[in-house]
């Protein structure tokens, strides 16, 4: 098992717009605009509105996880282990643990601040390029119709796997190029470390729960869609604000 998930994450790390995708290099390397930046982070609110839902969307499925769904509900959870593991996500984005003692969306609003964005543009419908929006339903609809393995390989997998290597990238290059404080920079920084531990967790609850073939191919599906949709999150960013191919609303 520890071998075909060192497979999964050696692809992740391959395939992650995160880490490839054009709109990320041009911020890496400080060649971004300050448009191109704003724009870029007005479009990832999309990832700290999901993030809470998708964390709560495994626990619920850790509850629902085998036998008929009357079963499920009148029974005991599958495994108390794998509640507890997921039950500390959820309690990380509340800013409720030890590890993480910031509500999550805190930072988020402190670097759009920062970055001069009033806060009325951000997260409104008739503002969000497509591409967020399709990004924000997936995301979220994945997190009520998914099964546990499906959430965990497509979120976490693709996710925790990078963020603790892109994101401490990211804030050198926000403070060094952008002239944004370290304190500005906290959501990154924040996820940058905890999603060491959600690694950790989401490894262990995926290594309890793959047991054939098709687990297997499971996680390679959810994998790829994962990725998909960090992908086309950027595109939209990269379409409408620097190659302008995209005309913004």
């Amino acid at each position: 098992m520890a071998e075909f998930l060192d497979t999964v994450k050696s692809y992740v790390r391959g395939h992650n717009a995160l880490e490839h995708h054009p709109m990320m290099a041009l911020i890496y390397s400080g060649k971004a605009t300050p448009d191109q930046l704003k724009g870029w982070m007005k479009e990832f609110w999309v990832i700290p509105k999901t993030h809470l839902i998708n964390n709560a969307g495994k626990l619920a499925h850790a509850q629902l996880f085998r036998g008929s769904f009357l079963t499920q509900l009148l029974d005991t959870p599958y495994d108390p282990d794998i509640v507890a593991l997921l039950g500390e996500g959820v309690m990380d984005e509340m800013g409720k643990t030890e590890i993480s003692p910031v509500n999550h969306y805190d930072p988020y609003w402190k670097l759009i601040d920062a970055l001069g964005i009033p806060r009325a543009e951000v997260g409104q419908s008739d503002q969000l390029l497509p591409h967020s929006v399709l990004t924000m339903y997936v995301w979220s609809t994945t997190a009520l119709n998914f099964s546990l393995l499906e959430l965990l390989s497509s979120h976490n997998l693709v996710n925790d796997t990078v963020n603790v290597h892109a994101y401490p990238k990211l804030c050198e290059a926000l403070t060094s190029h952008y002239g944004l404080s370290r304190d500005a920079v906290e959501w990154f920084d924040l996820h940058g470390e905890v999603d060491v531990e959600h690694g950790k967790r989401s490894t262990e609850v995926i290594e309890k729960i793959v047991k054939t073939a098709e687990d297997r191919e499971t996680v390679w599906h959810a994998v790829r869609l994962g990725l998909a949709i960090k992908w086309t999150l950027f595109d939209g960013v990269y379409h409408a604000y620097v190659d302008g191919s995209y005309t913004r609303p």
